[in-house]
């Protein structure tokens, strides 16, 4: 991607910056950052969060900075690498340490995990390259490269969100199609974290037939209302003043295979889940609008 692109997740506002961490009290050594990752890891395993994907990125690669963002919870900016959290997601809320995972509520768990699928997808393009990441990583990297190349590149966008009837087309730039995918997907992969809390509360087992009859209802509803629908900030300054974000119409939402993709490849879920996840996305997808042509 371009050293240029600019791509933020939420809008920064008045706070002073408390130092650089990577999950850490100071600014570590390499030793440190390493340790301090596989503590991350190794409390995600102990709540039977997904860690696979985790795994893959460089604890170096990724530094986190704790901010008092008033509005927003979180950003990330893929030009130097960095994840910004709110203050209270900090240890004692003193931006030096993330908080354990076991004291976050189930929505900052699922906040950490869509600010943690960003840094996954900025490592696979832009960290060690494709000879240098896992078949998993690179399965993902050229279905990215595939969505972004037609899906997430010629679209549909709501100009006013609340009127998903009303669409214009927008040919988008590479970093514009780029924070779509990603957004779209991290979007996704926080409310499935959040969903999963929020259905096994007592502590997340195996999977049944009632839970996964459960959690598609839900998928479908979401699916349905809007809720997964990612956005992008335009590169356009003209376009920049007249709306900060735009927000995909549902003919661009989340497609059957990216779905699947990320159930079974970043969240570790069971192939029944997969499966049914995707067929979920697909008998919910937007119909009344004619598909766009990549040629």
């Amino acid at each position: 991607m371009p050293g240029t692109m600019k791509w933020i997740l939420a809008v920064l506002l008045l706070g002073a910056m408390l130092g650089l961490t990577r999950f850490a009290h100071s600014a570590p050594g390499p030793d440190r950052t390493v340790n301090t990752w596989r503590n991350l890891i190794d409390q995600a395993e102990a709540l039977h969060l997904p860690t696979g994907f985790l795994k893959e990125i460089d604890p170096d690669f990724v530094t986190v900075t704790f901010e008092d963002l008033r509005t927003y919870a979180a950003e990330y900016h893929p030009e130097d690498h960095r994840m910004i959290l709110n203050l209270r997601l900090s240890f004692n809320k003193a931006g030096g340490a993330l908080m354990d995972l076991e004291r976050m509520t189930h929505h900052d768990v699922s906040l950490l995990y869509h600010e943690l699928l960003h840094s996954y997808m900025d490592y696979i393009f832009n960290g060690p390259g494709p000879g240098n990441l896992s078949p998993q990583a690179n399965r993902v990297l050229s279905f990215s490269r595939e969505q972004m190349r037609c899906h997430y590149r010629f679209v549909r966008i709501n100009p006013i969100r609340q009127r998903r009837d009303m669409t214009e087309i927008r040919f988008l730039s590479e970093e514009d199609s780029w924070e779509v995918l990603n957004e779209t997907w991290a979007v996704f992969v926080g409310w499935q974290i959040w969903t999963k809390l929020e259905q096994q509360a007592s502590g997340i087992g195996p999977w049944t037939d009632p839970l996964i009859d459960a959690w598609a209802t839900l998928l479908s509803e979401a699916n349905t209302s809007g809720e997964l629908l990612g956005y992008y900030e335009p590169d356009d300054p003209e376009e920049r003043r007249v709306a900060r974000k735009r927000f995909i119409a549902p003919s661009n939402g989340l497609t059957p295979e990216g779905v699947e993709l990320l159930l079974a490849t970043v969240l570790d879920e069971p192939d029944a889940v997969a499966k049914e996840g995707g067929f979920v996305i697909k008998a919910t997808k937007d119909t009344t609008a004619e598909a766009l042509s990549c040629d």
